[in-house]
């Protein structure tokens, strides 16, 4: 059984909610994404010293970022010193297209969180410092080494041709709408 099994049989997440039809924009994800990103800290090395609190989560409807010309599932932001002068919260944001992440099953939703939060870089004991780490190639080697490159290769692919999938539905329901309203004119 690979380890991603083995985590899978003692999740206890919450359910990703249903947002509203229509619904563009973010949406506070704390309630399920916070469960998991504690239960990643929990169970690997590599992210075992991440403060998850000092995390925001946000679903996003909005278009999600290429990277390395793939779509990735979420993105990493730093919060900047200004920023933490008005609210000192959170020192990172993380936000994950929901359109995609609603569908993905418990393991490729670890990986994927897991991607985003090898990205967080909190420095050293002797200089704690915090920023963002950029990934090592497409992919961040913590990520592949703690859950097997293929597994971690093909999560991705499926997140990239999800966003791809999704894209070309929305596309062609435009250009329907577009004929729609040239033949009603």
């Amino acid at each position: 059984m690979s380890e991603v099994q083995e985590k899978k049989e003692e999740l206890t997440f919450g359910v990703t909610p249903i947002l509203p039809q229509g619904f563009e924009g973010y949406m506070d994800a704390d309630e399920e994404l916070s469960l998991i990103a504690e239960h990643i800290k929990r169970n690997t090395v590599h992210n075992s010293d991440i403060e998850t609190d000092r995390i925001k989560f946000l679903y996003s409807t909005l278009n999600p970022k290429k990277e390395g010309g793939r779509y990735i599932l979420s993105s990493l932001t730093r919060r900047s010193d200004i920023d933490k002068m008005v609210n000192d919260e959170y020192d990172y944001i993380i936000t994950v297209y929901y359109d995609v992440w609603k569908d993905l099953d418990d393991s490729n939703k670890i990986i994927q969180l897991d991607k985003a939060l090898c990205g967080i870089d909190m420095g050293t004991l002797d200089k704690p410092i915090l920023k963002k780490k950029p990934s090592d190639t497409r992919e961040y080697n913590d990520n592949l080494k703690c859950y097997g490159a293929e597994i971690v290769l093909n999560s991705s692919e499926m997140v990239d041709l999800a966003c791809q999938r999704i894209f070309d539905e929305k596309r062609e329901l435009k250009k329907e709408e577009r004929q729609l309203k040239k033949n009603n004119l």
